[in-house]
């Protein structure tokens, strides 16, 4: 069971208009997840639909969870927490802001406790996660730990059920590749096991939108997948059918390259469709690469996996 944060189906459209404007040699469709929800919006809150029940379930009253200073996970999962009644306390990496911005104003809005680490104290977050979890239990809070992206086996059950959902929407037969960004694995990993548990062979690409090498994302695609067996999702893969692409994450996690930056106002000018900096700038900008070479005259897919409230972290950026 898992609760109900999304209330309806996210649509799935062809987005002719933007072929026509790129000039594009294949069939664009997106699946729009940036839809779930509004404040609670993007792929995270498929995964929180099911970390949550669990935290409700073990009796949690707090809840911790990590990410980058604008962490779209974070804010879903603060707003979601707090829905339900639940203290959320964020391991934000980075430094406080003078004035909350974007995702971190959302957040400071529902009363987040919110702890900033430095990406060396990040990298040790587990570490972290259990001296602080130590302290707030003294308190007598129950907490319940969330990882980065809500990116576990649990987790990934969100995205196997959104493959269904997707299955009563386009025929996937019919779809050469799908593709998403990939900054924790989960969303991903959902994806391949979701198709393979119901015996779709269509490939699912994914764009790596960290510095950290893809092979790093392979393996914990290996791991989530093998964890789902333990909630009776089954499947077995070979090494080749785990794609992910390295080409496409620009100067560093967050940052968006020019070509990311252009990409984003053009489309929002020319055809009001918006991607963030984070996550689907950098995956749409990898598909339409590839897509244009390998899949010319096919049908190709793109997950849109939220994350606009980052615009709002830096508008003078989209403005110049």
């Amino acid at each position: 069971m898992k609760l109900k944060f999304i209330n309806s189906i996210t649509p799935v459209n062809r987005l002719e208009w933007i072929e026509e404007y790129l000039e594009l040699p294949f069939e664009l469709f997106c699946k729009h997840d940036e839809l779930t929800g509004f404040i609670t919006s993007g792929n995270k809150i498929r995964k929180l639909e099911y970390l949550l029940k669990d935290a409700l379930e073990k009796k949690a009253d707090t809840v911790f969870t990590c990410g980058g200073i604008q962490s779209n996970h974070c804010r879903a999962t603060a707003l979601a927490a707090r829905s339900l009644g639940m203290q959320p306390v964020l391991f934000l990496r980075g430094r406080p802001m003078e004035i909350p911005q974007g995702n971190v104003l959302l957040d400071t809005m529902v009363g987040s406790d919110i702890h900033y680490v430095t990406k060396e104290e990040y990298s040790k977050i587990d570490e972290i996660f259990a001296t602080k979890k130590e302290e707030y239990e003294k308190k007598g809070s129950k907490v319940y730990l969330i990882p980065e992206g809500g990116s576990n086996a649990l987790g990934a059950r969100g995205y196997v059920d959104a493959v269904k959902e997707l299955s009563g929407q386009i025929n996937l037969d019919g779809v050469e590749a799908i593709f998403t960004a990939v900054g924790s694995a989960g969303t991903y990993a959902g994806l391949v096991a979701g198709l393979k548990s119901l015996g779709y062979n269509t490939r699912v690409i994914g764009v790596n939108v960290t510095k950290d090498p893809s092979s790093l994302f392979v393996e914990k695609t290996k791991q989530l997948i093998e964890g789902l067996k333990e909630y009776g999702i089954a499947v077995s893969l070979e090494g080749s059918e785990i794609e992910i692409v390295d080409d496409f994450s620009g100067p560093a996690y967050a940052v968006p390259s020019e070509e990311d930056m252009d990409l984003i106002k053009k489309l929002a000018k020319e055809r009001a469709f918006f991607l963030d900096p984070v996550y689907t700038a950098k995956a749409f900008r990898g598909m339409l690469e590839i897509s244009r070479g390998r899949f010319a005259g096919k049908r190709v897919l793109f997950i849109h996996t939220g994350g606009l409230f980052k615009l709002f972290d830096n508008p003078a950026a989209y403005v110049k």
